[in-house]
């Protein structure tokens, strides 16, 4: 298949993973809103938020396994493809279940409800609530490990396309639950079962498209896992960085601010970071054929898609924040029915972060799809860390807007880190590399579908 073909296959399934997520963030706002009131949905939102960081429990080894698989099969090495799916599976399971168990001691210890303020929802169902939503995360880790396989035998697209379809029926299934049924464990308990039978289904499919990528025991070993580890690591500081600025600046916005300033956060952050969404889902088309084109030797192929792809990211960009900064706050009016008073300044604070991030976004994936981002994970981890440290520091003064000004000083510093870091990778040059960036972004996309002899 042309790299052509296979960019336009995985777009597209992007594409539709990005309508689900897009159509559940605009629909979601209002229904819990009408439903449940600012009060209620804040505290739903604090309490989700709690068990995201569970998410990063398996320490990166799903996606630096996907790219270590890739990259593998690229080469036509189909058992150490198999020896790496086996392992990671098996550590995943062994943490899952230790990560399990811990928390859900800790979970009835400790009086949640006084901690994060919780009044709507009673000290019981906050229990509840937390272990069905922590067991949710955890089974999410297994979809992982399948969407790696997936990744590996040329069919992320397949694989995308499959795992979005079982979040699009959670969803709507979570809302069926809460129109008929009267509480937030109900939601909650809705969205496991779905995401139960979802992962058996894409296992199924999984051993149809690839029999030779079986779980199991027989080819798992702690040498592989030892070999991940580093990067595996170092790929961990970015969700934490993640669950840093974003989870965890809406824990400290509720335990500064309260539930309805996580309220009006969460949905300018919401808006704002639909453009993150879409530069997300055109990185993501491009990450498997850049571990495949590392893997294969084709270096020069994987910085003409940097270049390339990072100019079509900055005019989208560019033009998307400008729209909004005019539009915004008409948007946040008619989708929330004016719940809360405007906050221009916080729509512009947010905008600007959101117009920084997707600029350092394609050269991350760079580093990442190759495994080649050990030097910008601490860097930025600690940026995350001293963006949220500031925020607590900020808060109490400037308000909700003070988590805006931070992030802002978070994305400066990840800007340069990582363009810098991906352009010695692909041994190439400011000068160039900003050249081409603000050439015609049109002419860039045909560059990078054009056929030519690119075969992966």
């Amino acid at each position: 298949m042309t790299l052509k073909a296979k960019l336009l296959r995985n777009l597209g399934a992007n594409a539709y993973g990005q309508l689900i997520t897009v159509t559940i963030q605009l629909v979601s706002v209002p229904l819990f809103l009408h439903y449940w009131g600012v009060e209620l949905y804040g505290e739903w939102l604090i309490l989700s938020a709690i068990p995201a960081y569970l998410s990063m429990s398996d320490i990166g080894f799903a996606s630096v396994a996907a790219n270590d698989m890739t990259m593998r099969v690229a080469k036509d090495d189909k058992q150490g493809a198999l020896e790496v799916y086996q392992s990671i599976w098996v550590f995943i399971c062994a943490i899952s279940l230790t990560v399990g168990c811990v928390l859900g001691l800790l979970i009835y210890a400790y009086p949640a409800n006084e901690i994060f303020s919780i009044n709507h929802i009673s000290a019981s169902h906050t229990q509840q609530l937390l272990i069905i939503l922590m067991l949710s995360v955890l089974f999410g880790l297994q979809n992982s490990v399948l969407n790696a396989a997936f990744r590996a035998i040329g069919q992320y697209a397949y694989g995308t396309v499959a795992g979005n379809t079982v979040r699009l029926i959670e969803w709507i299934m979570s809302l069926v639950t809460l129109v008929l049924v009267d509480g937030v464990v109900m939601v909650a308990l809705s969205i496991l079962v779905v995401r139960l039978f979802g992962l058996i289904t894409m296992w199924v499919i999984l051993r149809r498209q690839a029999p030779w990528l079986n779980l199991g025991l027989r080819f798992a070993s702690m040498g592989k896992i030892r070999e991940l580890m580093k990067p595996a690591l170092a790929f961990m500081a970015f969700p934490l960085g993640l669950a840093l600025s974003l989870q965890s600046m809406v824990i400290i916005i509720g335990l500064i601010l309260g539930p309805a300033a996580v309220v009006i956060f969460s949905t300018y952050r919401t808006l704002t970071r639909l453009l993150v969404q879409i530069i997300t889902m055109l990185n993501q088309a491009i990450w498997p054929e850049m571990s495949a084109a590392y893997g294969a030797g084709k270096v020069e192929l994987v910085s003409q898609l940097h270049r390339k792809s990072s100019s079509i990211t900055f005019w989208i960009a560019l033009a998307a924040v400008t729209v909004l900064s005019f539009i915004g706050e008409w948007i946040v009016g008619m989708w929330t029915r004016h719940a809360f008073e405007p906050n221009n300044t916080l729509l512009i604070l947010l905008l600007t972060t959101t117009f920084l991030n997707v600029l350092w976004q394609t050269s991350w994936v760079v580093l990442m799809a190759t495994n080649q981002h050990n030097k910008i994970s601490v860097a930025f981890i600690i940026s995350a860390a001293m963006g949220l440290l500031l925020s607590y520091l900020v808060m109490p003064y400037l308000g909700i807007n003070g988590a805006g000004v931070t992030l802002i000083m978070v994305e400066i510093s990840m800007f340069y880190i990582a363009v810098n870091n991906a352009l010695k990778l692909l041994d190439d040059h400011w000068p160039s590399y900003i050249k081409s960036v603000l050439s015609n972004p049109l002419r860039n996309y045909e560059l990078i579908t054009q056929d030519q002899s690119n075969r992966l």
